[in-house]
């Protein structure tokens, strides 16, 4: 059983919301409690604990987010607003999705089978994930940070705090920094990856890797994809949407 927290100023906003989760999941979610603003969920939260909870980013004393300011909240949270604006914000939280008012029913048992998979469901050992992981820790891991660059007939060596990102174009592969210069860099996303610190680089799709600092905000570009607007902007980097199989991995690393 599933306890769940609504955090919802709009009464009929939180009880069809506690309809739906019911109808949905009649013999697996408890609403364990509804709270109507910021002051409410800080002195609950405080105290008490669930396994979920549905919160709303416009309260009646304030936004959401200084909840986090306030109390340090590890449980997931699936955000539901009016508005798109928050969702970047909303990651960098414990959120696990962000759904769009009016809710439609679809996305909601989207949502609840994400945080299934992601906390329900017995997970599968990856083999290759832990040997690495233990390289990591025995041996010291060290990740690339330098990195060999041209322009023309120059040859350069740009530091890994002038990297935004990576793209490949075909057979090239480019290194744009931070200053938005677009460089040649010799090699493919699939060896770079390996080379990189991932709770710095995340590869979004066949043809980005992206840098933390180089998202500006993000939107979502279907009911399981999200785009990116990148720092340097450029014509190419129109294609830089985080690939369906890869969502929900990106969400955790931006919670990490």
């Amino acid at each position: 059983m599933i306890s769940v927290a609504i955090v919802e100023d709009e009464h009929l906003a939180a009880r069809e919301l506690e309809n739906n989760l019911l109808s949905l999941r009649p013999d697996a979610v408890h609403i364990k409690v509804k709270l109507e603003n910021v002051s409410q969920a800080v002195a609950w939260f405080s105290e008490n604990e669930v396994d979920l909870i549905f919160m709303d980013v416009h309260l009646g004393d304030g936004n959401s987010f200084s909840i986090f300011e306030q109390i340090e909240l590890k449980t997931p949270v699936i955000f539901t607003t009016a508005y798109d604006q928050y969702a970047i914000q909303a990651f960098k939280q414990c959120s696990i999705d962000y759904l769009l008012k009016p809710i439609d029913e679809d996305d909601l048992e989207q949502a609840l089978n994400k945080y299934d998979d992601m906390f329900v469901k017995p997970k599968s050992v990856d083999i290759e994930s832990l040997q690495n992981s233990l390289q990591s820790i025995i041996g010291g891991q060290k990740y690339q940070e330098r990195f060999m660059v041209s322009r023309g007939d120059r040859i350069l060596s740009l530091d890994l705090d002038q990297v935004s990102y990576f793209m490949a174009d075909g057979k090239a592969c480019y290194l744009f920094s931070k200053d938005g210069t677009r460089y040649l860099f010799d090699g493919t996303l699939a060896n770079l990856e390996k080379k990189l610190d991932p709770n710095i680089f995340f590869r979004i799709n066949r043809k980005f890797i992206v840098s933390y600092s180089s998202i500006i905000d993000m939107v979502y570009y279907s009911k399981t994809r999200i785009k990116l607007n990148l720092k340097p902007t450029c014509e190419e980097a129109m294609d830089a949407i985080v690939s369906q199989d890869r969502s929900s991995d990106f969400k955790k690393w931006l919670n990490q």
